[in-house]
């Protein structure tokens, strides 16, 4: 007579499975601990504080560097080294934040000019101290008959310096950085009458 029993397989699989469940539970260190989610999403554009105006200035999409397109902010270590922080991302892209904060600024400003920006620079460059930089090109074209007039400029946001702390000092730097460059461009536009 066999006395062997086989056991089936539903019988084999519950011994497994109690097994490794006790195991885990004696051993807590075996699975690593959750860690906190550190990332901190920004914008920079704001809600519009003006209503745009019938033949107001239009702005064109920003354009916006290479290494600024990618959603984790961009830090220059070296004049031609970048890394980016994992843990301060943009919420919107870079580009569209621009534009928006131009928009909302010139939009109002009755003329028939169109404006174009080229961003080349818009972050922290921690080679030159912490120093937050705004380096961007621009063409305003007035009226759109047969000759129209283009004004082209160069613009360097003044010097700012950021502690080091708050990422979200950072972005406000920004932020003025991106208004004077909108304060520059409205300098530039002549109002219709």
């Amino acid at each position: 007579m066999n006395t062997n029993k086989s056991q089936s397989p539903k019988g084999v699989l519950m011994v497994q499975l109690t097994a490794i469940s006790l195991l885990l539970t004696a051993c807590p260190s075996v699975l690593p601990q959750p860690q906190p989610d550190t990332t901190r999403h920004f914008t920079l554009a704001g809600p519009a504080e003006a209503a745009a105006v019938l033949n107001g200035t239009k702005v064109q999409p920003v354009q916006i560097a290479g290494h600024l397109r990618n959603r984790s902010m961009a830090v220059r270590v070296g004049e031609n080294e970048v890394i980016y922080l994992d843990d301060v991302v943009w919420a919107e892209s870079l580009a569209d934040g621009i534009t928006q904060m131009l928009r909302n600024r010139l939009a109002p400003i009755a003329s028939d000019a169109v404006v174009s920006v080229q961003v080349q620079r818009c972050e922290l460059d921690r080679a030159a101290g912490n120093s937050v930089q705004l380096v961007a090109s621009y063409s305003i074209i007035f009226g759109g008959g047969v000759s129209p007039l283009e004004t082209r400029g160069l613009f360097t946001a003044s010097s700012r310096t950021w502690d080091g702390k708050n990422p979200g000092t950072l972005i406000a730097l920004l932020r003025e950085a991106v208004n004077e460059l909108a304060d520059r461009l409205v300098t530039k536009l002549p109002e219709k009458k």
